[in-house]
């Protein structure tokens, strides 16, 4: 939610969240930049049903998120095996496997 592709497209986000994403991203790209023996990147995991994502949800006028941590998990763990440093350090990229614009 907070690289700054899609923050072209969306009005808000709570700017302490998202400050503090891109700043978890930039460490990630440094890492693998500076750090040739770590594979590193940062994974979107989505709208996941949380106290602090219904709480954003509601902010937009939605009742709740869109996706459960059932729902959620298995994406996350596919990237994870699906990493190499070549392929995905230093990328975002989403719980589907798609790599997001930084």
């Amino acid at each position: 939610m907070a690289d700054t592709g899609q923050r072209r497209t969306t009005s808000t986000c709570g700017h302490r969240v998202c400050q503090s994403k891109v700043l978890v991203h930039w460490y990630a790209r440094a890492i693998h930049f500076e750090e040739k023996g770590i594979i590193a990147l940062p994974v979107d995991p989505g709208s996941v049903q949380s106290a602090l994502g219904n709480y954003g949800a509601k902010e937009f006028g939605y009742e709740k998120t869109s996706v459960t941590t059932e729902e959620g998990v298995p994406g996350l763990i596919s990237v994870i095996d699906d990493t190499t440093r070549e392929t995905h350090s230093g990328k975002l990229w989403q719980n589907d496997g798609k790599e997001l614009a930084w």
